[in-house]
């Protein structure tokens, strides 16, 4: 295999690759088009109000607050709420955890009354042995068992239970005890 002479290398691949790099760019850029929507073909007429010509600027009509609000959404601050119980209890299900998780929540949520959780993320840890290191499966499933019971706990504030809006996963950081179960809330905006 010998090169012509006459002709360098990397010129010749030089616009190959230029080539390919422009093809790729024309098809991100058709890709990224969004097809504009297709005109309502029977439109509704609004009225648009016409103020009366004056020239008195105590006379002039002042401007009326619109019927909209605003928009929904998840509100950006959140609140955390921690509570401590006994991990096997409430993966058992034993009514002693219930009704202690229920204890807790309720004390824990009351400087919240008057708002209701949107989405709720719950975080929790179980060791192993006295002080080990994280069990993330455990952890996980104690999270889930809280998750699950937060609806049953308080009603009123908790949305019903669904693994889209109400999760549980493990928290493996250094300093938290066992059977801790942080509990962060998303609320809507008002």
């Amino acid at each position: 295999m010998s090169r012509d002479a006459g002709r360098p290398g990397g010129t010749y691949l030089a616009g190959w690759l230029f080539a390919d790099l422009l093809l790729v760019i024309v098809l991100v850029v058709l890709g990224s088009e969004v097809p504009a929507a297709a005109p309502d073909p029977n439109p509704t007429p609004t009225a648009t109000p016409t103020a009366p010509a004056t020239t008195d600027p105590a006379r002039s009509p002042s401007p009326t607050p619109s019927g909209t609000s605003r928009p929904g959404g998840l509100d950006p601050v959140t609140a955390s709420v921690s509570i401590r119980l006994d991990p096997d209890d409430l993966i058992a299900g034993r009514p002693a955890g219930t009704a202690e998780l229920t204890r807790q929540v309720t004390q824990e949520i009351k400087r919240h009354a008057g708002r209701t959780a949107a989405f709720v993320m719950v975080f929790g840890t179980v060791r192993t042995g006295s002080g080990g290191s994280v069990d993330t499966g455990r952890s996980d499933t104690y999270a889930t068992a809280v998750a699950r019971l937060l609806p049953q706990a308080a009603p009123e504030f908790f949305p019903p239970y669904s693994e889209k809006i109400i999760r549980g996963y493990h928290d493996s950081g250094q300093n938290i005890p066992s059977g801790t179960a942080r509990i962060e809330l998303f609320f809507l905006l008002s």
